[in-house]
């Protein structure tokens, strides 16, 4: 049989391909220690909590392999509604390499071999990955009415009103929170062109180069003797096209002190303050996302290798690798950033070759079309 040229490099070629390692999944194995509560000497009750305990601590492990320091609080708040929802399906295989039993405790030592491509989608979309300083910078422009003032602070007002070049009390016990979750909270006293405020808050925030804006009013008016009625309405904006992303109002009444009131007012609205701040660094930054890419038809390796060429060569495209082969059909697992359909649309756009190309949901199709 005679082999042409053109025929033996594609055998070459394909040869290499069909060699090269076979990567569909991040696997990680870990060491951990579980342990479970031994009630009624039932062992085999206690043993599967402490697995499940030991695939809880594996999870965990593997996060902060992703998650910066500034991001940890905030892990250790959500983790636990991942791991719930998600049970077995990230485990690929665990070993029980010991046993022991201290009183009514039961320790294992476990070897976890977990699949974390989930993990790093979830928490790539719930933006913990993303490390304090490269989140966006959020400044807190709160009027606070306090019990026995007449005139609110607003450090931004300037001659209008009462200022000054620091935030409030509740101003600065909002940003500590919103810190220690992992938000970049800049100071209106520290940022460069402090002493240019502006009656406007959203002027202010654009002065002082924030990229989010908490803005509102919050203010005590007394009911009776010690007993205060509190309302507190408050906006997250985006400070570079100003629109107003989402709003709140909480009413309280009580006689607490200022500092539990307004931690109260805090914990009302923190959790969907954050998630807006959230969204928005998602929709520049989106994280990473493992796609299924599957090529058929497939008669040359140069068409082929020209088609994955042209998708590494598309914005945000990071990595392709080979899954599985079967006769003329390759199928990929697909790292990018944004919009798979996008992805095909820029490939149909070069032309490569004559192909019908299908995206449904988290997987892409391409099916060469023999001239």
């Amino acid at each position: 049989m005679r082999i042409h040229r053109k025929t033996a490099t594609c055998i070459i070629s394909l040869f290499f391909l069909i060699t090269t390692p076979l990567i569909c999944r991040g696997d990680t194995t870990i060491t951990v220690y579980g342990l479970g509560s031994i009630e009624k000497d039932n062992l085999a009750q206690a043993e599967q909590r402490a697995l499940d305990d030991s695939f809880a601590k594996a999870a965990l492990q593997a996060s902060l392999r992703f998650v910066p320091d500034s991001s940890v609080a905030d892990l250790m708040q959500l983790l636990p509604e991942y791991t719930a929802s998600r049970r077995m399906q990230d485990i690929l295989q665990y070993q029980i390499t010991s046993r022991a039993r201290q009183g009514d405790v039961l320790q294992l030592s476990v070897d976890v071999k977990i699949d974390d491509d989930s993990l790093r989608q979830w928490l790539h979309s719930r933006a913990l990955t993303v490390p304090r300083a490269h989140r966006s910078r959020v400044l807190l422009a709160i009027s606070y009415l306090e019990p026995g003032n007449e005139a609110p602070y607003e450090w931004w007002a300037g001659k209008a009103g009462k200022a000054g070049k620091a935030y409030s009390p509740f101003e600065s016990q909002f940003g500590r929170e919103l810190s220690r979750l992992g938000e970049n909270v800049i100071s209106p006293g520290k940022q460069q062109g402090a002493a240019h405020y502006q009656p406007d808050p959203l002027d202010s925030a654009h002065a002082l180069g924030a990229d989010m804006l908490i803005t509102g009013t919050i203010a005590y008016t007394p009911v009776l003797d010690t007993l205060y009625e509190c309302l507190f309405e408050v906006s997250l904006v985006d400070v570079v096209s100003g629109a107003v992303i989402s709003s709140w109002s909480v009413s309280r009444r009580g006689d607490f002190s200022t500092e539990v009131m307004n931690s109260l007012m805090i914990d009302e609205i923190i959790r969907p303050v954050r998630a807006g701040i959230s969204k928005r660094i998602l929709s520049e930054s989106p994280g990473v996302m493992k796609k299924t890419l599957c090529v058929e038809g497939i008669s040359d390796y140069v068409t082929y290798q020209s088609m994955i060429n042209a998708l590494m060569s598309v914005e945000g495209v990071s990595r392709i690798s080979i899954t599985g082969i079967h006769g003329h059909s390759i199928c990929h697992v697909m790292e990018i950033k944004g919009s798979l359909f996008d992805a095909m649309e820029n490939l149909k756009r070069r032309q490569i070759a004559k192909a019908d190309i299908l995206v449904e949901n988290e997987a892409a199709y391409i099916r060469i079309l023999q001239n």
